[in-house]
């Protein structure tokens, strides 16, 4: 019984070692050493980031990190770890890769797509692999190093509780293009206030972050709240420049009263506002609608809605048939995601309830000719295709296979050529 009971656990380790190993090599590739192999993997993976070292024993660290950040995106992406001192020695000759002790380049869709040019760590890696093809994230930008950069809810409760200088959070999303165009005069503005103030930043488009959102009441970006010892003082209001920030942090005042802008609803005009509960009932009874989807913080809504007010008052003078709508999207969601509205102004034209088609109209006088004669635009012409992406015999070459193609070609005719 007892030898039964030896053997039973000696199957159960063994087994446990051997799960361990196989998915340690699921994990990071490490068996390619020829470069046909090499090629078959570009071929039949998207998303591949290579480690070639020289030296396994001076890579250590980096490996260890490459290794935890395949366990991470598996699934994601490949991960592969080549030892250019071993048998791959041949096949880094031929790819000319000469790592000291390591360099890691990322192949994107079977071609090389950049060198790894992020920091060494694991967070950074998985981001990378996540969206190789996106901007660095700002709290990997050497230019934002004065920018407390904040991870989570957690981290920022704690963060404001315990930073005892005045104190400037930015709460943003990286693909806001007001944002984007703050960055650089925030990062500027933390530099010269390092020993005076702390600005902080952190990303609240991120998943895990939905909840400060909701805890702080951001409804827009940026969005910049000023802290003392602790206790939330004001929402930064002022210019999106460095002097501006600069100024405010040290001498912080309380931001001027905005005069609210009146609601456009609220606003006597010809133009018929709907909402959820009104859309139907009034488009299906008129012959005739065109209606605007807007956002009332959207620029280029504010600058159709004089023009569209303008064009539903001639209306109205002329006779002619039809009524100008509008709908809030921001408000009236239901209807917005009936009719899957993804930027602002949205113009559709609709005919006794059906809608007919989109209408890219913002001025006054064509707004008013169109609905004069309501035929559906002509189809945008096509974007040509590139010579590259077309299913031809011809094979395009680029900086990076044109010498490598050459040298295996006896004889090759090449056309160089600019598109026109």
């Amino acid at each position: 019984m007892k030898v039964l009971q030896v053997v039973f656990l000696f199957l159960v380790l063994f087994t446990s070692h051997y799960k361990a190993k196989v998915n340690s090599k699921n994990a990071v590739i490490e068996s390619i050493v020829d470069i046909k192999d090499f090629k078959k993997l570009l071929r039949t993976k998207t998303n591949v980031l290579v480690c070639f070292t020289s030296s396994i024993k001076q890579s250590n660290q980096l490996v260890k990190v490459f290794k935890e950040a395949a366990e991470v995106i598996k699934g994601h992406g490949t991960m592969v770890l080549i030892d250019c001192s071993g048998e791959a020695k041949k096949m880094c000759k031929k790819l000319k890769v000469a790592p000291d002790p390591y360099i890691l380049k990322h192949y994107k869709d079977g071609d090389f797509n950049k060198d790894y040019d992020r920091k060494e760590t694991l967070s950074s890696m998985v981001n990378f692999m996540r969206d190789p093809t996106g901007d660095i994230p700002w709290e990997e930008d050497s230019r934002a190093n004065y920018v407390a950069h904040i991870p989570d809810a957690g981290s920022l409760a704690k963060f404001i509780k315990r930073e005892s200088k005045p104190l400037m959070i930015m709460f943003y999303a990286p693909w806001c293009g007001f944002c984007k165009s703050l960055k650089p005069e925030y990062a500027s503005a933390a530099e010269e206030l390092q020993n005076e103030a702390v600005l902080a930043a952190i990303d609240v488009n991120r998943p895990e972050n939905a909840v400060v959102r909701t805890h702080y009441n951001i409804t827009g970006f940026p969005t910049l709240l000023y802290y003392e010892q602790g206790e939330l003082k004001f929402q930064y209001e002022g210019d999106n420049t460095k002097n501006a920030i600069i100024n405010f942090m040290r001498n912080p005042q309380t931001p001027p009263v905005k005069i609210k802008e009146p609601e456009w609803s609220d606003v006597d005009n010809e133009v018929v506002h709907l909402t959820s509960s009104s859309f139907v009932p009034v488009i299906k009874e008129e012959s005739s609608v065109l209606v605007m989807f807007y956002a009332p913080w959207c620029g280029h809504c504010k600058r159709m809605k004089p023009e569209y007010e303008k064009a539903a008052a001639v209306m109205k003078e002329e006779g002619i048939p039809g009524i100008l709508a509008a709908v809030d999207a921001t408000k009236e969601q239901s209807v917005a995601s009936q009719y899957s509205i993804k930027g602002y102004p949205t113009v559709k034209y609709f005919a006794y309830g059906e809608l007919k088609f989109d209408v890219n109209v913002r001025e006054a006088s064509q707004i008013v000719n169109f609905m004069k004669n309501p035929v559906e635009p002509p189809m945008p012409t096509p974007v040509e295709v590139s010579w590259s992406d077309e299913k031809t015999n011809v094979i395009h070459l680029n900086e990076e296979n044109f010498k490598t193609f050459l040298k295996k070609k006896k004889h090759v005719i090449v056309m160089f050529y600019a598109p026109c």
